[in-house]
């Protein structure tokens, strides 16, 4: 037997308290020392916890049992160490041994010159003094130890055979409780590179909501437009404007074109045509980069929080972020098949056909009458006018406000068709740079979601292995029970 004297746990220097806790796993019996003036401190404590991890065998030993004045002192004292030690070792097989070995150290000291060894422990018997100090109980415990026909010595070889076991058990836990941590975490991290990669499908939502400020500039520039022209259809599409009408009737197609009609293309057609293209072409980049900025913010999240389980080359080959832009944005086209000339061109044909299909039937008198109209300034001299007129030209002239209302709805209708074409190609546009991005995540994501699953797959194969060897000392800690039983 080899008998370790340790620091106490009360001790100054860190190196002695390492010294004791690193003699606890290899020790097949821990005598632990008590003071009967301070029974159990919080140093003591703390030790008792750190010796239960390892299941050891303790034999408490509660020294200068001669500073308690009566038996009920030293009972309530027993007492509460063993209530404490029970709780602490989580055991109910508490093993105590109160002691003064003062006094077992004076009387063996005068007994030391006695020659007589036969008979020595017989002499010490019949010293009061020596079964006063009670250390013959602790010597008789540990001799009976070391006797291996004992039952006492019987559970020494059985604890020297499980101490191998105990610090195997123990490594075995300590192994099994981190590979499961490693385990949940890579579960979790993979569930999360998963919801990362869901995420991306509401891109779509995000962008189209901050896509409504685009919209909505350009829609009431289309607008402001369309207002405008209809305005100037409307002012002038007045029989008070009878010249003018007659100027669009009479010039034909090929004739030059009215101030009018030079006013829709150079004032508001074609300035509006150059701010939309302008604004689609800012849209166009902002949405570029809104791409390229949301997938810049994947790839620092999967960088930031998962880079240590892929290699330089398997997370290098996503940094592509250009592939969430590819493809021209179909809202820059939205503008190519109008042209300010040709809508102003319509916009005079209109005016045309309004003229034609108002005055084109009415005779001489009846142009006459028209004339009239537009020269005479008071109701009474309308009507004498319009009484000039043939029934025909009559019915000609009360017409007119349905054909202007006519030519107004159709330049209305282009406009809101020009709108609703711009309108679905910055839809288009946004559900392609969603599905873009989500393409790109996906793949971006991938050695990551592989790196995750390849750890699952070995840390479920290491549980194995663990499992194995967990079933394998169950096995040796049953043959050791039963070599004690027999």
């Amino acid at each position: 037997m080899n008998l370790v004297d340790t620091p106490g746990t009360n001790v100054i220097l860190q190196r002695q308290q390492r010294l004791t806790e690193e003699y606890v796993p290899r020790a097949d019996l821990i005598l632990f020392v008590l003071s009967s003036d301070r029974p159990l401190t919080e140093s003591e404590v703390g030790f008792l916890q750190y010796v239960q991890q390892w299941k050891k065998k303790v034999v408490f030993v509660l020294n200068k049992l001669d500073l308690y004045r009566n038996s009920d002192e030293l009972e309530e004292a027993t007492a509460f160490i063993k209530e404490n030690a029970r709780k602490l070792l989580n055991t109910e097989d508490v093993t105590l041994f109160p002691v003064s070995s003062r006094s077992a150290l004076e009387v063996k000291l005068s007994y030391s010159n006695n020659n007589d060894r036969e008979h020595h422990g017989e002499v010490l018997l019949s010293d009061p003094r020596w079964r006063s100090s009670k250390f013959y109980d602790l010597e008789h415990y540990l001799l009976s130890f070391l006797d291996g026909s004992t039952d006492n010595g019987k559970e020494r070889v059985r604890l020297k055979l499980e101490t191998p076991i105990g610090i195997a058990d123990r490594l075995l836990t300590s192994c099994q409780r981190l590979v499961k941590l490693e385990y949940e975490k890579a579960i979790d991290d993979l569930t999360s590179i998963r919801d990362l990669v869901s995420g991306a499908n509401s891109y779509a939502l995000k962008i189209e909501a901050d896509s409504n400020s685009w919209q909505k500039q350009i829609s009431s520039l289309i607008e402001r437009a369309k207002s405008r022209a209809i305005t100037l259809m409307e002012s002038t599409l007045q029989l008070s404007n009878i010249d003018l009408i007659f100027t669009y009737m009479l010039t034909g197609e090929k004739g030059p074109s009215a101030k009018a009609t030079s006013f829709v293309q150079n004032d508001i057609l074609s300035p509006a045509l150059d701010d939309a293209a302008d604004l689609l072409s800012e849209y166009s980049k902002w949405l570029s980069s809104s791409n390229t900025r949301e997938a810049n913010l994947y790839l620092e999240c999967f960088h930031e929080r998962w880079n240590s389980l892929v290699s330089q080359e398997e997370s290098g080959s996503s940094d592509r972020t250009e592939l969430v832009n590819e493809g021209e944005k179909l809202s820059i086209k939205a503008l190519d098949g109008f042209s300010a000339t040709a809508a102003a061109k319509v916009f005079e044909e209109e005016i045309r056909e309004v003229a034609t299909g108002t005055f084109g039937g009415l005779g001489v008198a009846g142009l006459s009458a028209s004339l009239l109209t537009s020269v005479l300034t008071t109701t009474l001299e309308d009507l004498l006018a319009l009484a000039l007129c043939s029934a025909g030209g009559f019915l000609a002239i009360s017409n007119f406000p349905g054909r202007r209302k006519l030519a107004v709805e159709k330049v209305s209708k282009a406009a809101d068709e020009l709108s609703r074409k711009v309108n679905e190609a910055i839809q288009k546009d946004i559900s392609q740079s969603a599905s873009q991005l989500v393409q790109f995540v996906d793949t971006a994501s991938k050695p990551y979601q592989e790196a995750c699953q390849r750890k699952i797959d070995w840390l479920q194969g290491v549980q194995g292995e663990l499992s194995a060897v967990e079933r394998k000392l169950q096995t040796l800690k049953i043959d050791i029970q039963n070599l004690h039983g027999s």
